[in-house]
């Protein structure tokens, strides 16, 4: 048994992605390479036009396979079980993780009632990437990456859900005997916001696309614009090894997703006993486990290594260290289709369509925020959620037994029944990963009371949904520039909600004169005026506070900082400091860096700001960011029933070669919160495209 998994960022890297290539005796989309035209505007994005929709998921294969292959292929290994052919030992717990899912399984018995149309631009997608792999052999990592199946494409998309949907938290600490996890907010995440033309002062729907991710690696988003004549038109942001648009702009609509914290996953302790080796008992009667062994091919050792992995009635088994049996259900590990619903969302023309595409009810998580051109704005705490059972003997937040069918469901709720808001009074809507029960004006707001408590909603705000409110607040009317300038706001509100779950006023409670030693740093602290911006000396301080205060809690939560433990944090502080700057003076833009390559930048921001900013220990007593505000995308529906206007920009490029003039040319404006133009208007791209080309 593989005790501990791999950190978040290398097993979230196979999102929504997968592995590919056709089954060899199932049809295949016709594709004529000489009609795909990809166009490459002044910054390197793709914009991808073809007679058919599998031929242009063909071209954004090509495309991106040009600016980004290996990373790709990493994924495609990933939901093959193969990393570890790559990676070695890195790879081989997601491996293992792979394995214990059994993803391709719920493929198989799913994949004969899907969308024909949708399996065909699957096809023509592994189409695209065998093709430009058989043009670039040099490029191709290893043996083991094609060819790829449907089957293998679309298990790995199950796996990469079901990550998003909690097994990265929740495995770790069954194998490693520390189980369940808490619930609560956390400072990482994306922001949404949809403005009614009535609160909207050119009287123009709006709408703000920004996800908050790693800005680097497999679920970077990539900015592309996918056009098809037969009438598929969208520009937006998808991840690596992707056929489609994850959220992004069409002609008449628009659509952003952020993360949600509902209870996606239930953890069943198992019964069982020395005297009935793999078996547990549930309502009485002894069953017994299903075994399998997964096969590990690890790069370095001469000889594949095998591991059990177990499945109980209620789902994936994996055993603790003291041979206790725990079992994972997720809604995401029943429904192979959510690939299927974001290629109905990405064809959906209006709010009708668009509904009914939710109504499939595939897709297991993600907020959903919407505007469109016809008067409509719409919010959406989406989620494939279980009816699970009301006795409150059972806390589903936490451990349930997994000895009785009292706890086992298995029917779903309607989207129906879940918490959503059309067109509210106050004009505007929007998320930053709080709750969906606090996502408008107080009038508007849908009462937590009249859903299932079991569903675990967010009830909280965060620092950024706060601070937005109160910008929204200030206005009577919202204009474009407005948003942006609320979208791109930098400052925590006055009452700071520190995360993890505890109180750390404490921080701005400590006398200065009782501490001479540290006296500068609290006083600079205390004055600090919230904002992190670069040449901020408070923005320095909390900025490492954040990072430090979990070291001196130790682990505990729901709690109060101590002044005694403040101080504590103030000397970890100012050693820190004297350690690697000499002074204790700094500015935020010392401290955290942009990193691209071999250059580095002074960066704002912070976590749970508007935009965020997540870092990590780089050089020198640096920290380097790794997450945070990342692909933005701004819409605005004129009146008169044009093209949308959009502006957008991603962190650094599109290309992730150093040698490309596309490697780091949005990273000034990303900086300096600048966008540019983006069109969806066919003529207009390709009048003004740096290059144009077919992918042969």
């Amino acid at each position: 048994m593989i005790k501990k998994i791999a950190p978040l960022a290398l097993i979230i890297a196979c999102l929504l992605i997968g592995n590919m290539v056709f089954a060899q005796n199932s049809a295949n989309p016709t594709i004529h390479p000489d009609k795909i035209t990809i166009a490459r505007d002044s910054y390197g994005v793709p914009h991808i036009f073809a007679p058919t929709d599998p031929e242009v998921a063909y071209g954004i294969a090509w495309a991106h396979s040009e600016d980004d292959f290996k990373t790709i292929q990493t994924l495609l290994l990933t939901g093959k079980g193969k990393l570890s052919t790559y990676m070695g030992k890195k790879g081989a717990p997601i491996d293992f993780v792979v394995g214990l899912l059994n993803t391709s399984a719920l493929v198989n018995a799913q994949i004969g009632s899907m969308d024909p149309k949708f399996l065909l631009l699957v096809k023509g997608y592994l189409m695209g990437l065998e093709a430009y792999a058989k043009a670039h052999p040099n490029e191709v990592l290893n043996k083991n990456v094609f060819p790829i199946s449907v089957e293998e494409y679309l298990s790995s998309t199950v796996f990469s859900v079901a990550v998003f949907c909690g097994v990265d938290k929740a495995l770790p600490k069954i194998l490693n005997g520390t189980i369940p996890h808490l619930p609560g907010f956390t400072g990482e995440g994306s922001n949404a916001f949809a403005i009614h033309s009535s609160k909207s002062a050119t009287g123009e729907n709006m709408l703000v696309i920004n996800a908050h991710q790693p800005i680097e690696g497999p679920t970077a988003f990539y900015e592309a614009h996918l056009q098809s004549e037969e009438g598929w038109n969208i520009l937006g942001g998808l991840f690596p090894g992707a056929p489609l648009i994850f959220h992004g702009v069409t002609p008449t609509l628009a659509w952003a997703h952020t993360v949600n914290f509902q209870d996606k996953i239930d953890v069943y302790q198992l019964q069982s006993d020395k005297d009935h080796p793999n078996q547990y008992i549930v309502d009485g009667k002894w069953l017994t486990l299903d075994k399998r062994k997964i096969k590990l091919n690890i790069k370095g050792i001469p000889f594949p290594i095998y591991k059990t992995v177990y499945n109980s009635i209620y789902g994936p088994t994996v055993a603790t260290p003291k041979g206790e049996y725990f079992s994972m259900r997720l809604p995401s590990l029943m429904d192979a289709g959510a690939l299927q619903q974001w290629y109905a969302m990405n064809r959906s023309t209006n709010y009708t369509q668009f509904k009914q595409a939710l109504n499939q009810n595939h897709l297991a998580m993600f907020n959903i925020m919407y505007a469109d051109n016809k008067d409509t704005i719409y919010y959406i705490s989406n989620g494939k959620m279980p009816y699970r059972n009301p006795d409150t003997a059972y806390h589903w937040s936490s451990t349930v037994p997994g000895n009785t069918m009292a706890t086992l469901w298995t029917k779903f709720k309607p989207v129906s029944e879940l918490p959503q808001y059309l067109n509210p009074k106050s004009g505007y809507l929007f998320n930053t990963n709080h709750s969906p029960f606090l996502a408008s004006d107080i009038k508007d707001n849908l009462d937590p009371a009249k859903f299932d408590v079991n569903d675990g909603y967010e009830t909280y705000h965060d620092n950024r949904s706060r601070r937005a409110k109160d910008l929204i607040d200030q206005l009577d009317k919202i204009s474009f520039e407005d948003l942006k300038r609320i979208k791109f706001d930098r400052s925590l509100p006055s009452k700071i909600l520190f995360p993890y779950g505890f109180n750390a006023d404490s921080l701005f409670l400590v006398n200065e004169k009782e501490n001479p030693k540290i006296a500068n740093l609290i006083t600079t602290l205390k004055s600090w005026d919230h904002a992190a911006v670069v040449d901020s000396k408070g923005a320095a301080i909390y900025n490492l506070a954040y990072y430090m205060v979990p070291q001196v809690m130790e682990g505990r939560k729901n709690d109060m900082l101590t002044i005694k433990e403040a101080i504590t944090v103030y000397e970890k502080i100012n050693d820190y400091l004297l350690k690697h700057f000499e002074r204790t003076d700094i500015v935020l833009g010392d401290l955290q860096k942009l990193v691209r390559g071999a250059e580095s930048w002074p960066q704002a921001g912070m976590p749970d700001v508007l935009a965020a900013v997540m870092s990590e220990p780089y050089k020198d007593g640096t920290r380097k960011m790794n997450s945070g505000d990342a692909y933005i995308n701004l819409v605005r529906f004129p009146k008169d029933g044009s093209l949308p206007h959009i502006e957008s920009v991603n962190t650094f490029g599109a290309s992730m070669h150093p040698e490309s003039p596309h490697f780091a040319d949005q990273r000034a404006m990303y900086q300096a919160q600048t966008l540019k133009p983006m069109t969806l208007d066919k003529n207009e791209v390709l009048k003004h495209a740096e290059k144009i080309y077919h992918p042969e």
